[in-house]
């Protein structure tokens, strides 16, 4: 009997000490993904975006056969999506966008032939496009791009070297100036945001290798940031897992978010930073197929992810992340 009974209780102990073990190892992750309209041009990865006047333009990229020239503006409070005039540069991906002074810009980028360094700009109250100056760097695709203080930026990319170069475009003379380069970290297929006028770099690869060192700029001086990796004898960091290349990325509430991507495979790893404190917190992933080369906005204050791609498909669904929201696979 005594022996059933120590039996009994050592099963019991196991039990409980598993379940407790489990508990302690399991983390809730915070933010939920909830299915917006479908893009309504073709299936594809590698677009470029802006948003000018709480609008979303995305449009270039490729099909899996082709390269793109159509773009569609993205409506959030219709939740709808409308074409507009055609890209007049040459089909392309791996292009570049950014907005300023009420206009959007598109450049750089691969034809499937030719990295290319034209640079234009489009008038949505006329729907029109314009060629502008040529981007002052050498020819690359694979960029990343932004704007401060209505003066546009192309830093990274690849041109058959891989690049830490940043060049200020000035849209009221129409002319390129060669800015501060990164402090190192050559890259490609890098992923940007801004936040209280400045802009974070992070991601990216290089020599087949992610990168993992993050930058701030000001429009004058790079900053050099926490690494996105676990190097640090504090404990931070110790999960930090998410070093890739291909992410999209969005800003909601002062915070930069990064989602999808490739990490040896494709991803739905969704990680948000604080700039206050320069740490990453992980969040609910993405909740869509695994994919690359998706595309990130935010228009007033939300964050969406939209297109990419998972192995040989083409995608064309598109989610907004809520941070704050609980998970709800329902919706």
């Amino acid at each position: 009997m005594l022996m059933r009974y120590l039996k009994g209780y050592s099963l019991l102990l196991m039990a409980s000490l598993a379940a407790c073990s489990k508990s302690s190892n399991t983390t809730t992750l915070v933010g939920n993904w909830i299915k917006r309209s479908e893009f309504e041009g073709v299936a594809r990865s590698s677009a470029a975006s802006f948003v000018v006047n709480d609008k979303a333009y995305v449009g270039t990229g490729y099909d899996g056969l082709n390269r793109l020239q159509d773009i569609w503006m993205y409506d959030v409070d219709l939740n709808q999506w409308t074409q507009k005039a055609p890209f007049t540069g040459t089909a392309r991906s791996n292009a570049v966008g950014m907005a300023m002074a009420g206009k959007g810009y598109i450049g750089t980028g691969y034809d499937g032939l030719n990295k290319l360094n034209d640079f234009y700009q489009y008038d949505p109250v006329a729907n029109t496009w314009t060629r502008k100056a040529d981007f002052g760097g050498s020819a690359r695709y694979g960029a990343v791009a932004f704007a401060l203080n209505d003066k546009g930026y192309i830093a990274t990319g690849y041109d058959g070297n891989w690049l830490k170069d940043n060049w200020q475009y000035d849209p009221a003379t129409n002319s390129w100036t060669q800015s501060q380069s990164l402090n190192s970290g050559k890259r490609q297929d890098a992923s940007a945001f801004v936040i209280n006028n400045k802009a974070y770099v992070v991601m990216g690869t290089a020599n087949s290798t992610p990168v993992t060192d993050f930058y701030s700029f000001d429009g004058t001086n790079w900053t050099t940031l926490n690494s996105i990796a676990n190097v640090s004898d504090d404990s931070f960091d110790d999960a930090y897992n998410f070093a890739g290349s291909g992410a999209a990325s969005f800003v909601i509430n002062g915070k930069g978010y990064i989602t999808t991507g490739t990490k040896g495979s494709y991803t739905t790893a969704t990680w948000e930073y604080d700039p206050a404190t320069d740490r990453w917190v992980q969040k609910t992933d993405f909740e869509g197929a695994a994919r690359t080369y998706s595309t990130g906005f935010t228009v007033k204050n939300r964050g969406f992810v939209v297109l990419g791609q998972s192995s040989s498909l083409q995608l064309d669904d598109m989610r907004e992340f809520d941070p704050n929201a609980a998970y709800n696979k329902n919706d």
